[in-house]
């Protein structure tokens, strides 16, 4: 016992149980003489990658049941002993993320893809995600196959990014920018299974007009996180003569939308894709799922509120009738800078801010919310998103979808001083890359941080604090940004209140 809480394990008990079915195996399929010869060669090299993960308790957990899933094979020992790699890569995922843990328990024959040479490609383009998913669905007829294959490879992709992103060769920009262009591939994937089932269901030639899928908040920033649900709007041009009145456009393309978000949502063996919201079209919960063209610009030229083109600075159409695209974005940015922001609105943002706070960051003594809590990320977005309202009409430049080069872009353009730039850009990216190691654990939308809690020492140590009292170094770096970036919106937020347009 006194070796193991050398070696970093915090609870010796279960973990000594985990170390005796690892050298032992399942009772099922006890170790073999030859499976012990060679787990002894493999020992030091074993718990010197265990003792230097996140969570050793937990890699050694997960190394054990890996292990016992399998059979106890001696090839799997084998295969570790002669990839170095390939055993701390594992050992950095276990010691990560409980949930690619999980999914990867349920799928070890994904243990192949650990060594394949297309896996060292830290990055895939969009484009190169899609062919591979259009490819693996061109393959199967059957609507449950093809739910499955698109499940299937979202979860593979899903895991190869967040292997990356544990042994830390991706910051969270290049985590973001992956997973914002597999749930694009995903989507993609997900209308045309979608549009063809419909199709055939409802004896159609082609559908009455075009069609399109607007991201929202994250994704049409690019900025997705782990365990982020999918914020879309859903257009249509419809075509001059509708199709032998067969059916009319509005009521075709609800089906479709309504098609397109079972084939994400249903529950199947290889689980589901993504969870959709809709809440950010027009009219929210009250309006039509799906809107035509027309109708989407007659309500933003004579209904939608501040907050409403505050949402389109992240807008961007996803995928759907390319045709529609310039249409589109022209439409989005028009209506998102077109008018400006007055003093009025720049408090109305602020009152905006302050109500997500009370209502939403649920902050206490010794509990902190990242996100939505005071000097959280919320802050750092709205400072900016005020900005590019107020100053987007003078400086096309910044009217940029994504936090960080928005900030880049107010500071070429003069509206940011560097001071603030700096402090805005290094609390941004302290934030979210600690948000995106609280997400990846358990692939929930998790923005508590508990100042007790047992997971602080973890989430201090994926982000590389290393002594005793990483927690606590965790904890005060974090209450000096959150300080200075309330300082700082604060200041802004009081200084354009005051300031005429």
């Amino acid at each position: 016992m006194w070796h193991l809480q050398q070696l970093g394990f915090r609870n010796l008990p279960e973990s000594y149980d985990h170390l005796r079915l690892l050298h032992d195996g399942p009772p099922h399929a006890p170790a073999s003489p030859k499976r012990r010869k060679l787990l002894y060669a493999l020992a030091p090299r074993l718990f010197h990658e265990v003792s230097r993960a996140a969570d050793p308790d937990r890699a050694l957990a997960a190394m054990a049941n890996l292990v016992a899933s399998i059979g106890a094979r001696s090839s799997f020992l084998s295969l570790l002993r002669e990839n170095g790699s390939t055993l701390r890569t594992l050992i950095r995922l276990f010691g990560t993320s409980e949930y690619l843990t999980q999914t990867f328990l349920r799928h070890p024959e994904l243990l192949d893809s650990l060594v394949r040479a297309d896996l060292v490609r830290m990055h895939k383009t969009q484009k190169e995600m899609q062919v591979e998913l259009d490819a693996r669905l061109a393959e199967v007829d059957e609507y449950e196959d093809q739910l499955d294959i698109l499940r299937r490879y979202r979860t593979e992709e899903f895991l190869r990014i967040g292997i990356h992103d544990s042994n830390g060769m991706l910051d969270f920009t290049e985590a973001s920018q992956q997973l914002s262009a597999l749930a694009e591939t995903c989507l993609t994937g997900a209308l045309r299974i979608a549009q063809a089932a419909l199709v055939q269901q409802l004896g159609l030639v082609s559908l009455p007009g075009q069609f399109a899928i607007v991201g929202m908040g994250k994704l049409g920033a690019e900025e997705l996180n782990y365990n982020s649900d999918l914020d879309l709007i859903f257009l249509y041009e419809p075509t001059v003569e509708e199709q032998n009145n067969q059916i009319g456009a509005q009521e075709c393309f609800t089906k479709l939308v309504q098609r397109l978000i079972s084939v994400l949502q249903v529950q199947t063996r290889e689980g589901y894709v993504y969870k959709i919201d809709t809440r950010l079209r027009p009219s929210g919960r009250s309006g039509s799922l799906v809107s035509s063209l027309a109708a989407f610009m007659r309500y933003h030229e004579t209904s939608s509120e501040l907050w409403e083109r505050q949402a389109l600075i992240k807008a961007r159409m996803v995928t759907g009738d390319l045709a529609l695209q310039p249409q589109i974005h022209a439409t989005l940015e028009r209506f998102a800078y077109s008018e400006g922001t007055d003093a009025a609105g720049v408090a109305e943002i602020d009152r905006l801010r302050s109500r997500m706070e009370q209502e939403l960051a649920q902050e206490g003594r010794g509990r902190f919310n990242i996100k939505t809590g005071r000097g959280g990320i919320v802050d750092i977005e709205f400072l900016v998103q005020m900005l590019q309202l107020r100053y987007g009409p003078q400086y096309p430049a910044i009217r940029q979808r994504a936090t960080l080069p928005a900030l880049v872009a107010l500071r070429a353009s003069g509206v940011l001083p560097p001071g603030d730039f700096q402090l805005l850009t290094h609390g941004y990216r302290f934030l979210r890359t600690l948000e995106n190691r609280l997400r990846i654990e358990r692939d929930q939308p998790v923005e508590a941080l508990e100042s007790r809690s047992e997971q602080l020492f973890s989430v201090a140590r994926r982000l590389g604090y290393e002594s005793e009292d990483a927690q606590e170094r965790l904890l005060a770096d974090y209450q000096r940004q959150r300080e200075a970036i309330r300082a700082c919106y604060t200041r802004w937020f009081t200084q354009e209140k005051g300031r005429e347009q």
